[in-house]
C-alpha cells in the first residue's frame, strides 16, 4: 500500500466518522439536544469540504486511468494502421508475381 492510498483511506474514514457524528448531532438537536444551528451548519460545511477532498482524489485517479487508456488506444490505432499498410504491401507484391 502506498502513502497516497493510505491517505485516501484515512480521508474516507474521517468523512464517514464526520457523517456519523453530524447525523447523531442533528437527531439529538431535533429532540432538544446540545448543538445549536450554527454548529450544525459549520459541521456540515466541514463535511462538504472533506467530501471534496475524497472526490478530488477519485477524479485524479480516474484521469490517470483515462490517460493510460487513451495512450493504449492510440498505440492500438497505430498498430492497426501499420498492419493495414503491411497487408496492402503484401497484396501488391502478390499481384506483381502473377
Amino acid at each position: 500500500m502506498t502513502i497516497k492510498e493510505i491517505i485516501e483511506k484515512i480521508v474516507i474514514i474521517i468523512f464517514i466518522i464526520l457523517a456519523i457524528i453530524i447525523g447523531y448531532q442533528i437527531i439529538k438537536s431535533i429532540f432538544g439536544g446540545t448543538w445549536t444551528t450554527e454548529n450544525i451548519i459549520i459541521a456540515g460545511m466541514g463535511m462538504i469540504l472533506t467530501g471534496l477532498f475524497v472526490m478530488v482524489g477519485f477524479l485524479m485517479n480516474q484521469s490517470k486511468s483515462i490517460g493510460v487508456l487513451e495512450e493504449r488506444t492510440k498505440n492500438i490505432g497505430e498498430s492497426l494502421t501499420k498492419l493495414g499498410s503491411d497487408f496492402k504491401e503484401h497484396l501488391r507484391e502478390k499481384h506483381k508475381s502473377y
